[in-house]
């Protein structure tokens, strides 16, 4: 014990007596380290925790696809209830159907709540209790509802059982309350659950496409197996119903990957990113471990000469490598806490109510464990291979005369270029994230200043609402008031903004009929007030709506110009007559609608894929009780939204204003930014911080050759090689190092920036000019890091150092 605590203290003082090495071994240990700790934090709550469902492996989510394509989308109730009846391989399939609601309790005033309805035995196929009250019934009509913890405590006092409040102006009575820890993030923050509306239309229309469907599967059933399953069941529908089935399938995916989305890739990429970041840090630590070790060999040498034995050094050695590894290991979880909250923060709330798996990310004892258990493995790994190295060659090592042994500068100089070559890999990485992130926010949305645009929502519901005609005097009403606020140069009406997606329906020239499966797709638009103009949207050939396109006109239509093209062009779409297979309720009676303009191409869905051709529709034609208010204005969202919160109060006290910003926030906040915004963040830390163990690793290795070769170098001097070739004998050796480091670096971000492909935009994975930029930084960097060792080369005095050794 005593020759232990001597041991013990003796590594502490080493400690002192090498500051630059051991804050050197601590930094790359907590930076390499820490931000591993982060990663693993976060793929480990996506990838590793369960569901807070019963028997979440065993869940699966269900699309219709149209076949050859990525297109999937919800499906219809009648094609649930054949699936429930046609296959073999569920327990049981359920649907919901998500919306936003309009809710108020009591006198309060309305606000506009997520929420959704869902089949009987939606939460029961789950296996979610409920703790007060009691599921839905089979035979529950509109009446009841079943609402969040949230919710039920924001209520009142008392419980929230069997009160009474008004969804949509209809009144419900609460008769269950979910558990605080539900959340279903594919309904986002969802508070109120309704019984599923069965009307007529949905009871039997195929192209009803609004239930989500999540099945369980019979135990010893691989989602493969439940996918071949439905998908036959899809194939004998297709041939039973071809107008609306023909052309389409099945997809299924386990609900945890369905939660996952576009962020599995992502995730997994970024786990490859740490495997890398750790390789670099193993490496630097080898270097810095056997630079320690090889200036050491005369010490160590010495001690077995004055009788110390093998056991008692190696015994030291490792003490020595364990002090260092413990401290870099407790600040790799700081720094992994830091980070993992600072990851946290970056995600919007609109995202993170998606991504329900990092809502309670941290620190935890597995990760403290992990890190503990690496740092005292590479302690171990590399604290004592070099001594064994040493101890193996002990009477070369311990030869100050020499220079440094021809195996011993191959293994650091491989060290070195390998460091190297996986930096040019994050580097690489890193800079196609960044230039397709670049893409994809300067991406033209075809709108003119989206940050001089203001948007609100204000959505109407109940028996004064029912009548379209109430809807659009409401919404002329809206925009006429708004367009006279001060600072409002043009006021609009949209039921979608662009970016937000929304209804899609597919259409027909009316001179050319098609079945419906054939059909080309369109995304419906209904608009309102000077929308086009507001916008900046400029007409290419026709008009715009008018005043005079009211219920009792021809009904009209405005296309794009994509979609425009699909009928000759501009000038020949105009006057055309296009039938829609998802026409609005209140014109159901107009299959065909004429073409009376055509108007540029607008960004209406997902920054990140391409927006199908749209075709607007006039909200005097086709009115729609969920609008969204579109102002040019120059005065800021926090202004604006006051004073249409007032002007809608003096209309109707019960319609909320919600949702009041500008559109490029909206754009830059959506889940396509998000998902190229992280992982470049991401991939940024990570390559900065293997470029800084990297030029680390260069810097020692290059000051230690110098160290290590005084002796040749003074001979060299000796013999008339002047100062200048010395220095540059070292700096073209590490620059020949970097050379080779970024030529085989570069080889290996071919194959690796291929898994990046899912989340780049507009630029291709082997895009030649990020290579030759990076390959440029770290030539910069790899010169500047080496340019002080050659300096001291060259400035050596040969009688000095021949006299020392």
């Amino acid at each position: 014990m005593d020759t232990l605590i001597q041991d013990l203290r003796h590594a502490v003082r080493r400690l002192g007596r090498a500051p630059g090495l051991s804050t050197a071994i601590v930094l790359t240990l907590g930076l390499g380290l820490g931000v591993a700790a982060a990663i693993f934090t976060t793929s480990k709550a996506a990838f590793v925790e369960p569901l807070p469902y019963v028997g979440p492996d065993r869940l699966v989510h269900l699309w219709e696809v149209r076949a050859g394509t990525d297109e999937r989308s919800p499906t219809s109730y009648p094609t649930l209830l054949d699936w429930r009846s046609r296959t073999s391989s569920f327990i049981g399939l359920e649907g919901y159907d998500p919306s936003n609601l309009i809710v108020g309790v009591g006198d309060e005033a309305r606000r506009m709540l997520r929420g959704a309805q869902v089949t009987p035995g939606f939460f029961r196929l789950l296996g979610v209790p409920i703790p007060m009250g009691r599921d839905f019934l089979q035979d529950d009509a509109a009446g009841p509802a079943i609402v969040s913890d949230r919710f039920a405590r924001s209520v009142g006092s008392g419980t929230a059982l069997n009160q009474t409040f008004m969804v949509n102006g209809t009144p419900r009575v609460i008769v269950g309350v979910l558990p605080a820890s539900f959340h279903f993030a594919l309904l986002g923050d969802a508070d109120v659950f309704l019984p599923i509306q069965l009307d007529d239309q949905r009871r039997a229309g195929r192209f009803n496409r609004s239930i989500h469907v999540v099945g369980r599967l019979q135990d010893g059933v691989s989602v493969n197996v439940a996918q071949a399953d439905v998908a036959g069941a899809m194939a004998d529908l297709a041939r039973e119903y071809p107008d609306a089935l023909a052309g389409r399938t099945a997809q299924a995916l386990y609900l945890k990957d369905a939660l996952l989305g576009d962020m599995k890739p992502t995730l997994t990429a970024l786990l490859v990113a740490v495997g890398l970041l750790l390789v670099i840090m193993g490496a630097n630590l080898a270097l810095l471990m056997l630079a320690r070790y090889v200036e050491r060999a005369p010490e160590l040498a010495l001690r077995s000469a004055l009788g110390a034995s093998r056991a008692r050094v190696l015994r030291q050695l490792l003490l020595e490598s364990l002090a260092p590894s413990l401290l870099g290991a407790a600040l790799a979880l700081v720094v992994g806490q830091v980070l993992t909250a600072a990851v946290m923060a970056t995600i919007p709330e609109s995202v993170m109510i998606g991504m329900p798996y990092l809502m309670n990310a941290g620190i935890d004892g597995t990760v403290v464990g992990a890190v503990s258990f690496v740092a005292i493995t590479l302690a171990i790994g590399f604290g004592l291979g070099p001594a064994l190295l040493i101890r193996n060659t002990s009477t070369r090592a311990g030869d100050a005369r020499t220079t440094i042994g021809r195996g011993d500068r191959r293994l650091r100089r491989g060290l070195v270029a390998a460091q190297v070559a996986l930096t040019v890999v994050l580097l690489v990485s890193s800079g196609l994230l960044v230039v397709s992130f670049s893409n994809l926010v300067g991406r033209n949305v075809g709108v003119v200043d989206p940050g001089g645009i203001v948007t609100a929502r204000a959505p109407l519901s109940g028996p004064r609402y029912q009548q379209p005609l109430a809807q659009s005097r409401f919404f002329e009403q809206l925009v006429t008031r708004a367009a006279a606020l001060p600072g409002v140069r043009d006021a609009g009406l949209v039921n979608d903004a662009p970016g937000g997606g929304g209804g899609i329906t597919t259409f027909a020239p009316g001179d050319h009929p098609q079945p419906h499966s054939e059909q080309p797709r369109a995304m419906l638009r209904v608009v309102g007030g000077t929308y086009f103009t507001a916008l900046g949207i400029p007409v290419l050939a026709g008009r715009a709506f008018e005043p005079s396109d009211r219920p009792d006109a021809p009904p009209v239509a405005v296309v794009s110009a994509s979609l425009a093209r699909l009928l000759g062009g501009p000038s020949s779409a105009v006057g055309r007559r296009v039938g829609l297979a998802a026409a609005p309720q209140a014109a159901t009676n107009n299959r065909e609608w004429e073409v009376i303009g055509v108007v540029g191409d607008v960004q209406v869905v997902a920054l990140d894929v391409d927006s199908p051709p749209v075709v607007y529709l006039s909200y005097l034609q086709a009115p729609d009780n969920r609008m969204t208010l579109v102002l040019r204005t120059g005065v800021g969202a926090p202004a604006i939204a006051s004073q249409l919160r007032e002007i809608v109060k003096n209309m109707d006290p019960a319609v909320p204003v919600y949702a009041v910003s500008r559109l490029d926030q909206q754009l830059t906040q959506s889940k396509a930014i998000f998902t190229r915004r992280f992982p470049m963040l991401l991939c940024g830390i990570f390559a900065a911080a293997a470029l800084a163990l990297t030029l680390t690793a260069l810097y020692a290795i290059c000051k230690h050759e110098v160290l290590a070769r005084r002796h040749e170098f003074g001979i060299r001097l000796a013999l008339g090689g002047s100062p200048r070739s010395l220095g540059q004998l070292v700096l073209s050796d590490a620059m020949l190092l970097a050379g080779a480091g970024i030529g085989s670096g570069s080889l290996l971000a071919t194959l690796a920036s291929k898994s990046l492909r899912a989340v780049l935009f507009g630029i291709s994975a082997s895009d030649w000019r990020v290579y030759a930029v990076v390959a440029v930084v770290v030539l910069v960097c790899a010169f500047l890091a080496t340019v002080w060792p050659a300096r001291r080369a060259a400035h050596l005095d040969p009688m000095t150092v021949l006299r020392a050794e």
